[in-house]
């Protein structure tokens, strides 16, 4: 127990169960507002509800699962988060385009894009139960190749499609759509060419490891040099990209639903004035009128506005909102 607590385990279990615990925090806000969860926000939180907990269990009992007759324990809790990380930042990439290809999403392009999503996420989860299947049964060498190599394809794939989109929203914010730019963050572009950086790196150990090359393996005798890499590997593929989801999607607004009186009362004071006594013989400054600037006032269905509008209504007041209040017309023949 002293060597739990004085190796790599302990730390990685405090920050995965952090990041857990924030994560619920938000996913408690959303459900209490009453937001529609079905929302990329809410997806990126779910899943990373799933693998932070799945990360926390592995590193809370890690030495259970290095004893003798717990290799499909320890094999599964240690392989699966790495596809429910993958499916979290494909998440990402299609919400970029939802953001990229915005004027044909609602028609088509929203359900190839969906489709090919969980298509891909599907194929690798069941590669991945298969390959720990086969490795409980045979383990050697050539396997933990064949998991490398696949790992590597997996984060090549992730990479590439995230530079492209992030490429696209450059240009966005750059050269097109003024009213499109003023929704997105300054910050979307740095924080995806990070994430890039992360992953590449991920994926280029991968190819390496599957060499035979360089290894980083967990073990209970590892040096302090060991354990150091073990920890920084982690902190810059697993922890630090997640973090930087959680920055860029963090704000959720606040409703009249969820019965904060407090955003209520903000609300009536913005687009009501209290009036002024008025002094007789006195000329009155008239004021131009702010029922108008009221973010209330205005439904939108996308979600990348609330990104950066704090008071934005898009996830309680959209078409796609159990709560909307813009009714939905039919389309015409």
């Amino acid at each position: 127990m002293a060597s739990y607590f004085s190796g790599i385990p302990f730390p990685l279990l405090v920050l995965y169960s952090s990041l857990t615990l924030i994560v619920s925090f938000q996913i408690v806000r959303i459900l209490y507002n009453k937001h529609n969860i079905f929302s990329f926000r809410f997806g990126f939180l779910l899943l990373g509800f799933i693998w932070g907990l799945l990360r926390a269990i592995f590193w809370g009992l890690f030495d259970v699962f290095s004893k003798p007759g717990n290799l499909v324990a320890q094999t599964t809790f240690f392989l699966i988060p790495i596809n429910i990380q993958f499916a979290t930042f494909s998440l990402l990439v299609l919400f970029y385009a939802h953001v990229v290809h915005r004027t044909t999403w609602e028609r088509f392009t929203r359900m190839r894009f969906t489709i090919v999503y969980l298509a891909v996420n599907i194929i690798l989860l069941v590669l991945q139960i298969v390959w720990i299947a086969i490795y409980v049964k045979y383990s050697n060498d050539m396997l933990q190749q064949i998991q490398s190599i696949l790992n590597g394809v997996v984060f090549l794939l992730l990479v590439s499609i995230l530079a492209f989109y992030g490429w696209r929203l450059r240009i966005i914010t750059q050269t097109t759509n003024r009213h499109l730019q003023s929704q997105l963050p300054l910050s979307i572009i740095p924080i995806t060419f990070f994430i890039f950086l992360c992953f590449t790196s991920r994926c280029v150990y991968d190819f390496i490891a599957a060499f035979g090359k360089v290894n980083i393996t967990l073990s209970d005798n590892a040096s302090l040099r060991e354990n150091v890499a073990i920890f920084f590997t982690y902190l810059v593929w697993e922890i630090l990209p997640y973090i930087l989801i959680l920055v860029l999607f963090w704000r959720i607004p606040t409703t009249h639903i969820g019965g904060l009186a407090r955003r209520n009362k903000n609300v009536n004071s913005f687009a009501y004035p209290p009036q002024t006594a008025v002094i007789p013989g006195r000329i009155v400054q008239q004021q131009p009128s702010r029922l108008f600037l009221d973010p209330q006032r205005y439904d939108s269905d996308d979600e990348a506005t609330s990104l950066l509008h704090k008071g934005s209504p898009v996830l309680y007041n959209g078409r796609h909102s159990p709560y909307s209040t813009t009714p939905v017309s039919g389309s015409s023949e």
